[in-house]
């Protein structure tokens, strides 16, 4: 990070203006934009700068896609990262684009961009009717404030960063609601899955389909990416406290699942789970799956270990509460305090395994769930099918694990194979009434974990 001086600034615009007219006269008839950061201070490009300009040349871009594009390149200098493109379009057409993108969100206020027609003329806010950009700190036209040195370099430079951030935070967020909505999406669309609900069947469900948890799961998605917003509020503090602050969202959410389904509860454990965990991956941004599933443990254990000591001392109030109390069964409770380790040492490592050896997603998904299934304490078996029940589905799913795993060491594995025992075994469940609802949450979190490595890479754009 250096300082720039007035003399560099000078001649970097110089060298800027001599690019554009180079431009116009290799491609004529063409029109010249140039994307720069608009940064007050002797500091023009730190990491964050840099983040936002990615940013922004990747919006440029797309912005600019319906246009045949001549020329692009991108300089970084210490006066600066900048971005020069030379396409074929109309000047004022592609301003009043640019413009939307400017004043279109807050970040965008950070973006110089320039539009050069090919009379070498620069195309102006007032040619295409907008008023002058406003002032970073308090709304005024942004040439006034300039002229007058209304505020400090360093306030706007502050300013500056801080809606950087924002930015990126939100957008972070965002993704993580979008990646926990699809890991629901895909639970339920991996098909045949024993005694739950997929594209064949309801499984042992009478008041759901697949098309009942397609509306659940878009109904929650803005709850997911709020709780990853509360989990980046919550950097570097105390883990317990961002666990408490989930507890009314995941009510409302609860409700507004309802809603959607009509009182059917589809996803209440995914309320609990894949909210803790978007929360966590906030908590851990870049810190990879590994971090954010020992994050949850962190978080939840001590609310866990109350609730769990309470209801084993007589007050149970739940099912749940109930199998800890009398058959020592913790349940998601357990899950969760201990950072999720069947997601984490099982289904997880499982699942990518199965990717890597070239199965589909659907494919990998069955083979998650029957590692799930064969340790599991799954309370919503055990409701319905009693001790025995649960019994009867570790030792099956060990069976097929098992199968699982030499197949895939020896690559003697075949997908047909692996249908045809899971269609059977869905019979069976169905007709016991029988759901490992418990497994089917916590494969939606495996697939979570798995699609949570390219948030980050997402939210450059």
């Amino acid at each position: 990070m250096q300082d720039v001086t007035v003399p560099d600034m000078m001649r970097a615009r110089e060298a800027r203006a001599q690019m554009q007219r180079a431009l116009l006269r290799e491609y004529p008839g063409t029109v010249v934009v140039c994307l720069c950061m608009n940064i007050a201070g002797p500091v023009k490009t730190n990491e964050r700068i840099e983040r936002a300009f990615r940013w922004g040349v990747e919006a440029v871009r797309a912005v600019l896609k319906p246009y045949e594009a001549l020329f692009n390149r991108e300089i970084h200098e210490k006066t600066g990262p900048e971005a020069m493109l030379c396409v074929r379009a109309d000047a004022i057409e592609a301003k009043r684009r640019l413009c939307t993108l400017e004043d279109g969100e807050a970040i965008g206020r950070l973006l110089d961009i320039d539009v050069i027609a090919p009379d070498g003329e620069k195309v102006s806010r007032t040619e295409i009717g907008l008023s002058p950009r406003q002032c970073l700190l308090c709304g005024n036209p942004a040439p006034v404030c300039a002229r007058s040195r209304a505020h400090s370099v360093d306030i706007l430079f502050a300013r500056a960063m801080e809606i950087i951030d924002a930015h990126f935070h939100a957008l972070f967020a965002k993704r993580a609601g979008e990646q926990a909505q699809r890991a629901l999406l895909c639970e339920v669309a991996v098909t045949p899955k024993p005694g739950l609900v997929d594209r064949n069947n309801s499984g042992a469900h009478e008041d759901m389909d697949v098309f009942t948890f397609i509306d659940s799961a878009c109904a929650l998605r803005c709850y997911f990416s709020d709780c990853a917003a509360i989990g980046l509020s919550h950097r570097g503090g105390d883990e317990g406290a961002c666990f408490e602050a989930l507890r009314v969202p995941g009510l409302l959410a609860e409700a507004e699942m309802e809603r959607a389904t009509g009182g059917v509860n589809t996803h209440k454990g995914a309320v609990f789970s894949l909210g803790i965990a978007c929360a966590a991956l906030g908590m851990t941004q870049g810190q990879g799956t590994e971090a954010a599933l020992l994050c949850c443990g962190r978080m939840t254990k001590a609310r866990m270990m109350r609730e769990m000591d309470a209801a084993q001392k007589g007050n149970a109030r739940t099912f749940g509460e109930l199998a800890l109390k009398n058959q020592n069964v913790g349940g998601i409770r357990k899950e969760a305090a201990d950072g999720f380790p069947s997601v984490r040492m099982r289904a997880l490592p499982r699942l990518r395994k199965c990717l890597q050896a070239g199965m589909s997603y659907n494919d990998a998904g069955l083979c998650a769930i029957v590692t799930l299934m064969a340790d599991t304490q799954d309370t919503n078996v055990l409701k319905r099918g009693g001790e025995e029940g649960l019994k009867a589905m570790h030792n099956r799913a060990r069976t097929m694990d098992r199968w699982i795993e030499a197949a895939l060491e020896d690559g003697s594995f075949c997908a047909e194979t692996l249908h045809k025992q899971m269609e059977e075994w869905d019979r069976e469940l169905s007709a016991q009434r029988i759901s490992p609802g418990g497994c089917a949450d916590l494969l939606a979190l495996t697939f979570l974990m798995d699609f949570a490595e390219r948030i980050n890479e997402n939210c450059e754009h």
